[in-house]
């Protein structure tokens, strides 16, 4: 009697029973079930101590500019049909500065690239390198698909987007997260208080390694299509341990009263930033629009505190209202000692961020707000084909 041949089964009993080293060669499950080993990869030679490419970037287009340069939308060409997406900024030298003068802050700007680009939070723009285009400083970063804050909140954004929104979406977007306001779109308070966590996240990794931000503003947050915060443009960025009282850098606008006044750069100072920030989200307007000197502007600041409750929107909630006063007041603080001490206590302590999302626990109205954030994104600036 001839033997038969092993069955399919037979031979998966066999399969499952053979041994396998984990740190070896990838291993394969062919279509009958046996692992097959693969062939060792050839062996790479040690590397130098130095090594060396040319690195080959293809712009885009213009994703912005700003006081010290223009950001680009770039391709970083590899080899093999590899390319990737990146930010590049590159930094325009004012004639009028003299070149040593711009040097010093290129390589302040360095020093300050340098130490965030090791600390690799997820709410912190990721900087890749730091280089020279013969006269000309370039800054590499990684690409944020997404808007910043203030596109988001772009009242014309908002408008033109309706004709191309079905109206369920339209409806449900209004309903959640914004609405038309005095100057620019406002936000349901959770959906607003979701930002300022993400921001408060980033904020809180830089007070951690000693680093003020210095210019906190809706244009230097960004929202990704994930729903992701990610706090950018770090050129006015200073530790903390430097004494800056001739370098105050920032938007004026967003100052807090304390570097319009004494020049006096701390954590709490961007505090009130991100508060003035968190106020426009809530209330759609712009705070200090009507100011045309410094004096008035630092008079509005001192006063604000005061005056927020004229400026906080009504809410079904009396509970939840009190507590976002309470948040913005704390933040705002004309008295730099009455605010929260940094982004941590500003989010985790009391009366901050993370304790009025618990209160929108208790009453049954949180949400994944990230997600829908994303999802807004989405319907109102679809993503682009480069």
């Amino acid at each position: 009697m001839s033997s038969s041949s092993p069955s399919s089964d037979d031979t998966n009993r066999e399969a499952g029973r053979q041994e396998f080293d984990p740190d070896a060669p990838t291993l394969m499950l062919s279509y009958h079930g046996a692992l097959e080993r693969q062939a060792a990869p050839a062996r790479v030679a040690e590397p130098s101590e130095e090594m060396c490419w040319n690195a080959r970037y293809r712009i885009l287009r213009k994703l912005g500019s700003g006081g010290q340069g223009v950001v680009y939308l770039a391709l970083r060409e590899g080899v093999d049909g590899y390319s990737t997406k990146v930010a590049i900024k590159l930094y325009a030298r004012d004639e009028s500065v003299p070149e040593s003068s711009h040097l010093k802050e290129m390589e302040r700007i360095a020093h300050q690239g340098q130490k965030i680009s090791e600390i690799q939070q997820d709410n912190l723009v990721n900087i890749r390198d730091f280089v020279a285009l013969e006269d000309t400083r370039v800054m590499v970063m990684e690409w944020i698909d997404g808007l910043d804050l203030r596109q988001l909140l772009d009242t014309k954004l908002y408008r033109e987007s309706q004709a191309r929104v079905a109206k369920a979406d339209w409806d449900r977007l209004n309903d959640i997260l914004v609405s038309p306001g005095e100057d620019h779109c406002m936000l349901r308070p959770a959906a607003a208080v979701d930002i300022l966590r993400g921001c408060l996240a980033g904020l809180s990794s830089l007070h951690h390694h000693e680093i003020i931000h210095s210019d906190l503003k809706p244009s230097n947050i960004m929202i990704k299509r994930t729903g992701t915060k990610k706090l950018i443009d770090m050129d006015s960025s200073c530790d903390r341990q430097v004494d800056l009282q001739a370098e105050v850098r920032g938007t004026p606008y967003y100052m807090a009263p304390e570097l319009i006044r004494e020049r006096d750069v701390r954590y709490r100072s961007d505090i009130a930033s991100l508060g003035y920030v968190l106020i426009e989200m809530l209330t759609g307007k712009l705070l200090f629009k009507e100011c045309k000197t410094l004096d008035q502007l630092l008079e509005k600041k001192l006063r604000l505190p005061d005056e927020l409750v004229e400026y906080m929107p009504r809410y079904d909630h009396l509970d939840l209202r009190l507590d976002l006063l309470e948040l913005c007041t704390k933040m705002i603080a004309a008295d730099p000692t009455e605010r929260f001490p940094d982004a941590e206590a500003a989010d985790l302590g009391k009366l901050g961020a993370a304790s009025f999302h618990r209160q929108l626990v208790k009453h049954d109205l949180s949400a994944e707000y990230s997600r829908d954030l994303g999802w807004w994104i989405d319907l109102i600036h679809p993503a682009e084909e480069d």
